[in-house]
């Protein structure tokens, strides 16, 4: 016979029952949970673009503001967000405007005038980087070097920032080239050149450049007079400006081609518009200060002719 122990008895039951009643019970409710929003499609990103093959991720977050402000005031046009893509060099970004994977680029004369050879971009704007609208290049030497003038950097070797630099390269190489002179690539400051030649190589930083001149190591360099000024009393006394070369805009604003133009102009009237709120100071200063964007000249549209001239002659050096 099996023994029976109430106290298990009412111990299942305890337990079974409310289950039963569960069961027979109406089915337990969730909470709705949110479909998530759909993909957005490029037609609704606003690319902002720029070149920067070191530090491109520093690039993306001094422009994402900038993206994420246009994105939110050209809802209108169906934008629903706003990214940076950072392109290697001038091709890359060529080639990103051409096929409409960037809307809006910021650079300087010579990229910009680059990218849209490859590209057919259209310049819109003129951006007033580090507060100044425009810049040009100098001619340095060592204030004790008996270098008077640039004929002297004949049968010497100079240094230039980068292949890329309007400021560091197009414009002073493009200007000794259309005087007459003739320039000679080399690998570094220690190589020689013909009496008749002017030689130079990459410093790859303006930094660089003003050393290298301050060292003897170098005749003579060409750097930004942005740059230029910026130096501290004491390096600027020891350097001497022996020439300059033509002005043209700091920086300029170029936009895809097929860009639907009402779209165009909205984006014009909105960075033209940023100096004149609050919201707008903020993003300008966080722009490498930024002061404001404007209208190109007539004159800046002149000295980018000159511009193109002498980047066809560096190209064909």
């Amino acid at each position: 016979m099996v023994s029976r122990n109430p106290v298990g008895l009412l111990l299942l039951l305890w337990f079974v029952l409310p289950l039963a009643a569960a069961c027979g019970s109406a089915p337990a409710k969730f909470p709705d949970v949110p479909s998530p929003p759909p993909p957005v499609e490029r037609s609704q990103i606003i690319v902002l673009g720029d070149i920067d093959a070191d530090e491109p991720t520093k690039k993306v977050r001094r422009f994402t503001p900038l993206a994420d402000y246009l994105a939110k005031n050209l809802a209108e046009f169906g934008l629903r967000e706003g990214k940076v893509r950072i392109a290697r060099d001038i091709q890359e970004m060529g080639n990103f405007l051409k096929e409409g994977e960037v809307d809006v680029y910021f650079d300087s004369g010579f990229p910009t005038l680059a990218a849209k050879e490859i590209s057919g971009s259209q310049v819109i704007l003129r951006r007033w980087k580090q507060d100044s609208p425009e810049y040009w290049s100098t001619f340095i030497a060592r204030r004790d070097s008996g270098i008077d003038g640039v004929e002297d950097f004949l049968g010497k070797v100079v240094a230039f920032e980068e292949p890329y630099s309007t400021s560091g390269f197009v414009l002073p190489a493009g200007t000794l080239i259309q005087r007459g002179f003739h320039l000679k690539r080399v690998s570094g400051a220690e190589q020689s050149v013909g009496p008749r030649e002017i030689g130079y190589f990459f410093s790859m930083d303006e930094e660089n450049t003003v050393e290298l001149v301050l060292q003897g190591l170098v005749a003579g360099g060409g750097i930004s007079n942005q740059d230029y000024q910026e130096l501290p009393d004491e390096l600027m006394d020891q350097l001497v400006v022996l020439d300059r070369t033509i002005t043209v805009p700091r920086q300029l604003v170029s936009v895809r081609p097929g860009l639907d133009p009402a779209l165009r102009q909205r984006i014009r009237d909105l960075l033209i518009g940023l100096d004149q709120t609050e919201e707008g100071r903020i993003l300008l200063k966080g722009l490498k200060n930024t002061r404001k964007f404007d209208e190109v000249p007539l004159e800046s549209q002149e000295s980018l002719v000159q511009l193109a001239e002498l980047m066809g002659l560096v190209s064909n050096e």
